[in-house]
């Protein structure tokens, strides 16, 4: 597969704009590089103009794609006059570099902004119809008065039929401290909710694992296949506020779980540790631990993610495509819009521990393991003939069974893909 055409894994805050020059003003290409070394293929471009063009050509050669951040467009969202002029301005200045992948336009809007969004998406769309207008919405735990709408279902929906995105995007942090909010005084009006909304329903506290993280993603799922549109997820890496410092195994719970509901990319937050200069929200945040610290070196999350993403590139590029076609769960269903497999196309039944079962085109079928802390083991009782994807060698092999029972392990957090040949019987 093409490089400029992977899976597309991306990251919050890229290479901070104090580190993408050399002090002689040429690009520093190695650390794009080193992000392109995390597995990291599509990068963020959120500098002045000529640096953006800059980073676009360096991207290019070295086979990564690129999310344009530029002022016109934020600009655009206030300026009803000017809009038009600013946007085509904009697409005429980035349309033609090839790694150019997507315009970023605005994250976590509430629904009083769609109407200008929609604007927004229609004449990028008409200004540079190859390119994407990127938007990131809440996740599942803000507040009504955050979203602008009563229930999330509601949220996204209107989201889906005012604006018409090519892609749905969210993020849900899932792994919390357990530590009591601190009293914070804020002076901005946004983050104070996002403060508070992180502590939603906990009394003050945060539970270890915030509940909604499968409700969540089943929504966004039904919605997606509803209207055709593909979804990502944007998943947690940095320590900050109520979120704790993950384990890999807590990393790949989130990525494996979010492949095997049909997430079409992947994102990681963050790349980059916010607060370099520590005007950030560093006081109330607290941020550490992303990838690359604020000075600029490898954290141990950096390795992890790499190691993740060697898998995630090619299990990607094996569903890449392949409509997901259901998702159950075997063991434990704690949240209401979870399904108990009861048998599904030529898989009659699954036996074992707490597992996410994702089928998908072509009789592929993604085990993700509900425990980031124990092993888990399923059989699956089928009469076709399996084989199992070893991502590291980028092979499938096959594997044996004399009653049509294949029984899987799955270490803690982790996924296997596997794929069924019901053509050739047992």
């Amino acid at each position: 597969m093409s490089e400029m055409n992977q899976f597309p894994i991306t990251s919050w805050l890229g290479v901070h704009a104090k580190f993408i020059r050399h002090a002689d003003g040429t690009i520093a290409i190695e650390r794009l590089a080193e992000a392109r070394d995390a597995g990291i293929n599509l990068i963020w471009a959120d500098y002045d103009r000529e640096t953006n063009f800059a980073v676009l050509e360096a991207a290019e050669k070295l086979g990564m794609r690129v999310t344009v951040f530029d002022d016109r467009i934020h600009r655009a969202m206030g300026d009803a006059e000017h809009r038009r002029e600013l946007l085509f301005d904009t697409a005429n200045d980035y349309k033609d570099y090839p790694a150019l992948f997507n315009y970023h336009i605005i994250d976590e809007p509430g629904a009083a902004a769609f109407p200008t969004l929609a604007a927004i998406r229609e004449i990028l769309h008409e200004a540079d119809p190859m390119h994407e207008a990127y938007i990131n919405l809440l996740p599942n735990y803000a507040s009504p008065e955050q979203l602008g709408n009563p229930t999330y279902h509601a949220h996204v929906e209107a989201y889906i039929r005012s604006v018409r995105p090519e892609i749905i995007s969210y993020d849900h942090y899932h792994f919390l401290k357990g530590e009591p909010k601190e009293e914070k005084v804020f002076t901005d009006a946004r983050e104070e909710r996002i403060y508070n909304d992180a502590f939603s329903g906990t009394d003050g506290y945060t539970c270890l694992d915030r509940p909604g993280f499968f409700t969540n993603i089943e929504e966004i799922r039904a919605l997606s296949l509803q209207y055709g549109i593909p979804f990502m997820v944007i998943v947690l890496v940095v320590e900050h506020g109520p979120y704790r410092n993950l384990t890999e195994q807590e990393i790949r719970w989130e990525v494996w779980q979010s492949v095997a509901y049909g997430s079409s990319r992947l994102s990681y937050f963050t790349y980059w540790t916010p607060g370099t200069d520590g005007s950030d929200g560093e006081e109330f945040w607290h941020w550490k631990n992303g990838m690359i610290t604020v000075t600029g070196e490898r954290t141990p999350h950096y390795e992890m993610v790499a190691r993740i993403n060697r898998e995630l590139v090619r299990i990607g590029g094996q569903l890449r495509g392949r409509k997901s076609l259901g998702v159950f769960h075997t063991g434990i269903t704690p949240e209401p819009l979870m399904k108990p497999f009861e048998g599904y196309g030529c898989v009659s039944a699954i036996e074992g521990d707490d597992m996410t079962v994702g089928f998908f085109e072509g009789n592929y079928v993604m085990l993700a393991n509900k425990s980031y802390l124990e092993p888990a083991e399923v059989t699956l009782h089928t009469g076709a003939a399996l084989e199992v994807y070893d991502a590291f060698e980028d092979t499938w092999i096959a594997v044996e069974t004399a009653d049509g029972a294949y029984t899987i392990g799955v270490e803690p957090g982790d996924g296997i893909l596997v794929r069924m040949h019901p053509s050739v019987r047992l």
